[in-house]
């Protein structure tokens, strides 16, 4: 449940094994977090999907609930994962008393994991100077892509490291996927997925 990070804030957050979650990342604190802040608007969305359960939509019901364990095991929330792969066990197996006595326990620890995961970040964010912006700047994305195309291995990790300097509310799915890839070399793939920014 908990793990140190560069300015010794630690992360403690009930529900989530920390140590789990990071070791899918090699222990990369940037991108476990940029992770969990993806996290949140997803399991909020699943939360609403999953209120209302009927026989009819037991279907419907395990592939939104089978979304809320891959979500939760990105993070580590091991607790409402395993709920999660249990009910989506009944549920494809129609079992359908199983999931109706089951599914209230599983929103409320889902909502416990989102407002204690909002509130462990809320108080991160305020002990640290990184600005929360509303995306990743379009003219950096450009530059990303300018020097993956060029393989300025220096350029690259200069535009990342201004791009890393700032957390963001939308497309932080984004900058998880670029920090991979960079750390994979896998230049021409950043570059085909932001030329889009070629224009802008």
């Amino acid at each position: 449940m908990e793990d140190n990070i560069q300015n010794n804030t630690s992360i403690e957050i009930p529900g989530v094994e920390v140590k789990t979650g990071m070791a899918l990342y090699d222990g990369n604190t940037e991108i476990y977090l940029a992770v969990m802040r993806f996290f949140l608007p997803n399991a909020i969305k699943v939360i609403e999907k999953l209120r209302n359960v009927s026989e009819e939509a037991l279907q419907e019901y395990a592939i939104n609930v089978h979304g809320l364990k891959g979500i939760c095991a990105g993070i580590g929330a091991e607790k409402v994962r395993k709920a999660a792969y249990d009910l989506e066990k009944m549920a494809t197996s129609g079992n359908f008393s199983g999931v109706l006595a089951g599914n209230g326990a599983l929103l409320i620890e889902t909502e416990n994991l989102v407002s204690d995961i909002q509130a462990w970040l809320k108080k991160y964010d305020s002990q640290n100077a990184k600005p929360i912006l509303p995306c990743p700047d379009p003219y950096l994305l450009n530059s990303l892509r300018k020097h993956c195309e060029a393989y300025n291995m220096k350029g690259i990790d200069e535009v990342m490291e201004d791009l890393e300097k700032a957390s963001y509310e939308t497309d932080a799915s984004l900058m998880v996927w670029l920090r991979e890839k960079i750390d994979e070399s896998d230049f021409s793939s950043v570059a085909e997925r932001l030329s889009k920014y070629d224009q802008e």
